[in-house]
């Protein structure tokens, strides 16, 4: 016969309360539980992704629904991060919830391999592929190195940052030779015409053009072998 005796039936009751505490018990019944999953793996913005749902608020208590429930996932691109899932039961039962989650993505993206100086030219041995969760990430990172090699850093990047599109610039996209379109502005008329690129730049940069007369201009830079130049 075993017996307990009152410190090993206390340790047995501290044990139990600590494990349980540590769980998070989503209230959530396994058919609409499975039903969610489901419906984010096959979302178009996860596809090729890993998943995972996290019920954020145990305070909830999803009912039963006898007829199946009505889940509406929101239809912004990215569902990644917190998201309020909308549930209804319509059939056996009436009623409607926001059911808070946390849908964490699992894929790969560019992180700087030692500190990228501003204005350098990204090269095959300034990054390296990570992998974790995409929901962390701040909008815009770059998940392919075809999208970063040889595109300017506009500001210096710490080592082991992801590589974010907003802080890359094309390297140049007019060249000194280049046949550019250019946009004439002044007060009260717009003209068109073409000229010769006599500096490079990227978009946003200011390069000097060469007009068919001889002229030369100052422009910006608004496209691919396009300038904009404005006349006082």
């Amino acid at each position: 016969m075993l017996k307990i005796t009152r410190f090993s039936f206390l340790s047995l009751i501290l044990l139990c309360a600590s494990f349980f505490a540590g769980q998070v018990f989503a209230q959530v019944p396994p058919a609409l539980d499975k039903e969610i999953r489901a419906l984010v793996a096959k979302h178009p913005a996860m596809l090729n992704y890993k998943t995972s749902v996290e019920y954020v608020d145990p305070r909830i208590r999803v009912p039963d629904c006898p007829g199946g429930y009505e889940v509406e996932l929101p239809s912004r691109t990215r569902l990644w991060g917190r998201v309020n899932i909308p549930v209804r039961c319509n059939k056996g039962a009436k009623w409607f919830v926001y059911l808070p989650v946390k849908i964490q993505v699992f894929g790969q993206y560019l992180v700087t391999s030692h500190q990228i100086q501003g204005n350098s030219r990204l090269s095959q041995g300034d990054f390296v592929l990570s992998e974790g969760d995409l929901s962390d990430l701040p909008d815009g990172f770059v998940q392919k190195a075809e999208d970063a090699l040889g595109r300017q850093v506009i500001r210096p990047i710490a080592p082991g940052n992801p590589i974010l599109l907003n802080n890359l610039r094309e390297s140049s996209v007019i060249r000194v030779g280049d046949q550019i379109k250019v946009k004439i502005i002044g007060s009260g008329f717009e003209a068109a015409g073409s000229g010769i690129a006599q500096s490079g730049g990227s978009s946003g940069d200011s390069i000097k053009v060469k007009m068919p007369d001889g002229q030369a201009l100052q422009g910006k830079v608004i496209g691919p072998a396009t300038v904009e130049s404005k006349i006082d």
